[in-house]
Order: C-alpha cells, then structure tokens, then sequence
C-alpha cells in the first residue's frame, strides 16, 4: 500500500500552523543547541511555550 502525498497534505494543513521566525543568529544557535542537548524539537518548544503564554490548554 502506498502513501497518497496528497491527502496527507491536505490533513497537514488542517493540522497544523506554521510558525517561522528570524531571530539574532547568536540566540538562534544558542536556542538550537540548547534543544538538542535536552533532546526537544524546535517545534516542542514552541508549542510548549505557546500553551504556558496563552494559558491553552486542549479539550479533547
């Protein structure tokens, strides 16, 4: 069975936001480093921070 691209696409952008941001080239490397050391995504950090900013929290 093959993957239909299209269609999981299509769910992505129904999913999901994308957030892009420049920031200092310093910070961002620092930021980067940090992540990977503490072994979390970019986008983990993001939303974990995103939740604690917007006091968000999901009803399933």
């Amino acid at each position: 069975m093959s993957r239909n691209l299209d269609k999981e696409y299509e769910w992505s952008k129904e999913q999901y936001e994308p957030v892009f941001a420049r920031i200092n080239k310093d910070l961002g490397i620092k930021l980067k480093e940090k992540l990977k050391d503490d072994q979390k995504s970019i986008a983990e950090w993001i939303t974990e921070n995103a939740k604690k900013y917007l006091n968000y929290e999901k009803i399933n």
